[in-house]
């Protein structure tokens, strides 16, 4: 089990605008109807774009049922550790009977983006995968707020999620073909984590499905 000391949550967590804990039980179904059967090449493209090093310490926050925290285990090794947190219950029941069932030693705890429940300088990454968008605008600037604290002075925030099509057109026929979905874009979120004091932001486009990446470094003093 993960040495990672946690703090006492400071305020009870709320329910929250884009919690998905009624998905749980389905969730894994659905992400494999979503991906046309490819999840495994998406939770492996993702881990390489993060970055994650063995001996690492990472959170994933937002983890759902927890496949992409697994799979970040067996890339940072026994020497790492990983923690997720997610703010439904059902999700964190699902992910833990997940990683008892596979003897897979990470840790899921009910938490907060707004509100991360461990230290300050804990992670070396900190990954977002398809749900910055799930919450409102005011608890996504908290949010950064609070990944930058827990992250150590050379740790990075890595978030993976869907961009836009440049033209018109086709931006419209996407937003009114999927809804809240696709109301946003990833690379707007460049700015946004600047302002909140991360450095040498890098962005790109993935081989998957018109998802785009984001990575910053806290680069504290």
């Amino acid at each position: 089990m993960s040495n990672i000391s946690k703090l006492q949550a400071r305020e009870p967590i709320k329910k929250q605008e884009g919690q998905l804990g009624h998905m749980a039980r389905y969730y894994d179904l659905i992400v494999t109807l979503m991906t046309f059967g490819r999840e495994k090449t998406l939770r492996n493209m993702t881990i390489e774009l993060a970055q994650l090093m063995p001996g690492d310490k990472v959170l994933e926050v937002g983890c759902g049922t927890g496949t992409l925290t697994l799979a970040a285990k067996a890339q940072v090794g026994s020497s790492g550790e990983v923690v997720g947190i997610d703010i439904a219950p059902e999700m964190v029941a699902v992910a833990s009977n997940k990683a008892t069932r596979k003897s897979i030693d990470v840790s899921f705890q009910v938490g907060s983006i707004e509100n991360i429940p461990f230290p300050d300088n804990s992670f070396n990454v900190v990954m977002c995968s398809f749900m910055i968008f799930h919450m409102p605008e005011d608890v996504r600037r908290k949010g950064f707020i609070e990944i930058y604290r827990v992250l150590k002075s050379d740790g990075h925030l890595f978030i993976l999620d869907f961009a836009l099509p440049d033209k018109p057109w086709k931006r419209r026929f996407v937003q009114m073909h999927f809804g809240h979905m696709m109301q946003h874009d990833v690379r707007e979120l460049a700015p946004v984590l600047k302002e909140d004091s991360f450095s040498e932001i890098e962005m790109g486009k993935t081989k998957f499905m018109g998802s785009w990446f984001l990575r910053g470094k806290a680069g504290k003093a």
